[in-house]
């Protein structure tokens, strides 16, 4: 099959990632990227010389042999754009959020399933290698029955005012992730929640959160998450893990975002297995679309606009649940702008904003 023609709408980090892995893959076409951002169609031309680059994403829409858009710019414009690719024909990579509010993501969910085109979403972490190492070590039934999953992900990570806008506090930007990853391990729908929320350096969103509560399958689910991890430590680190506990062994990750390490304890077996982290997996989404548009047939690993919808829909709601309860904010917005400034000048850390040259 010819490579397939593809423009990307957006060009930010998670538009540079895109590029990057469909040039490495040989099956791509990259034939358009659409910035408003001068400075950012620059590097595009730099990385991209033969691609053409624009700022009015319309040209995308109005050419019949584009059969691919990538929508990686801000959640406010997704909607719209998920409407306009549809309406030309074109099938649709998004990133998550896949609109700016959960109303607009559910009108989103109908327009791509009323349609007969592929679309995905990237939910990446049901592509990494250690979940699905873990899910298939449980589907042999090592553990028993799955009763207790429990997900951390806490780091510096973006601080308060970087490249959130419509994606919202950290629980959502970030955390919807680990809201998906929970509901794709217990293979069922959220039933009960409580959460917990603080307010660090006084900023008036919450940006740590944990939410417990249950599926209607009667697993039991806890989810920590914030980019609040000693943003101003000498040397920064971070506390990434999943546990998962059944009535008869368990199953675990860690990571250093360069290596997972995942322990399998069951009944039959135990293993330790040590592999590169693998990152945001966009190389494997984009293998996985490519070969769905090859063959015809959508891959069941590909996650779909219905299940980004659950997890935000999901993530707002905890988040709303935490306002109910105690609030406390602790620190003070000074410590915030100190923060801020150190990550204007650093050169590696976490969540990094790409800066142009």
């Amino acid at each position: 099959m010819n490579p397939i023609k593809v423009g990307l709408i957006g060009f930010g980090r998670m538009g540079g990632f895109y590029l990057e892995e469909m040039q490495k893959s040989g099956k791509w076409d990259v034939a358009y990227i659409c910035d408003v951002s001068a400075e950012s169609r620059e590097l595009a031309r730099k990385l991209s010389p033969k691609s053409k680059i624009i700022s009015n994403e319309q040209e995308i829409f109005d050419d019949p042999e584009v059969q691919v858009v990538g929508l990686f710019a801000l959640a406010d414009s997704r909607l719209e754009q998920i409407r306009k690719a549809i309406e030309s024909g074109k099938h649709i990579i998004a990133e998550k959020p896949i609109a700016d509010s959960v109303e607009n993501e559910w009108q989103a969910v109908s327009l791509a399933e009323d349609s007969n085109l592929l679309s995905t979403v990237n939910l990446y972490l049901r592509n990494a290698w250690y979940h699905q190492t873990i899910k298939d070590f449980i589907s042999q039934g090592e553990i028993g029955e799955l009763a207790i999953i429990r997900v951390c992900h806490l780091t510096p990570g973006l601080a308060p005012g970087e490249g959130h806008e419509f994606e919202g506090p950290s629980f959502h930007d970030c955390g919807m992730h680990y809201v998906d990853i929970a509901r794709w391990y217990a293979g069922s729908e959220f039933k009960t929640w409580n959460a917990q929320a603080v307010r660090m350096w006084n900023y008036k969103d919450p940006w740590w959160l944990q939410a417990h509560g249950t599926f209607e399958n009667g697993v039991v689910f806890d989810i920590t998450q914030g980019h609040v991890y000693g943003q101003l430590a000498e040397k920064q680190t971070h506390n990434s893990y999943i546990d998962i506990i059944g009535t008869k062994g368990i199953a675990r990750m860690t990571h250093d975002f360069k290596t997972a390490i995942v322990e399998l304890h069951g009944v039959s077996q135990t293993h330790r297995i040590v592999q590169p982290y693998g990152g945001k997996n966009i190389d494997t989404l984009c293998k996985l679309f490519a070969q769905s548009l090859e063959t015809g047939k959508r891959s069941e690993a590909l996650p779909e606009f219905r299940d980004a919808a659950i997890a935000s829909d999901y993530a707002w709601r905890f988040l709303q649940d935490s306002l109910q309860h105690d609030l406390p904010a602790i620190g003070e917005l000074e410590t915030l702008e100190q923060i801020q400034e150190r990550r204007r000048t650093m050169k590696n850390g976490y969540g990094l904003i790409r800066r142009h040259s």
